[in-house]
């Protein structure tokens, strides 16, 4: 078994429905060295639009998601700390957060989902399981 020291976690948030599921393997990974969670929820940019444009929606959405995650955390006594960011790429947007936050694990979940008839991914966890300065843990919902 490996034993590592996870002080800082880090939390990719989607809105995907999935998002609660990350949360809880973070309070559970943090559990015994009360370790702060940070929670992102990365808003895609279209490239038509400037990357700061203003995306009520969007915006609404995530502060949604974000508020549902943190009372979640907060109710087990964790340190929580939110942010939404305004990105061109998931993928990317996340690596600098974790980088920032010095994280010791980044939490990714996902929907089941396929494309073409074949099971995906997207584009963002490939990048983050290939760029992370860290551990990543991948929480998939269960095949229906």
């Amino acid at each position: 078994m490996i034993h590592m020291e996870i002080n800082r976690i880090l939390v990719a948030a989607r809105g995907n429905g999935v998002d609660q599921t990350g949360v809880e393997v973070a309070c559970k990974l943090g559990r015994k060295s009360k370790a702060k969670i940070f929670i992102v929820y990365v808003i895609e940019v279209n490239r038509a639009l400037p990357v700061d444009a203003i995306i009520n929606t969007d915006a609404e959405s995530a502060e949604k998601v974000l508020q549902e995650a943190e009372e979640y955390a907060q109710d087990r006594d964790f340190d929580i700390e939110t942010e939404i960011i305004q990105a061109r790429d998931v993928g990317p947007a996340i690596i600098e957060v974790a980088r920032q936050h010095n994280v010791d694990i980044i939490v990714m979940s996902m929907s089941y989902k396929k494309r073409f008839g074949s099971f995906t991914m997207g584009h963002a966890i490939p990048f983050v399981l290939e760029e992370a300065p860290c551990r990543v843990i991948i929480c998939r919902e269960p095949k229906p």
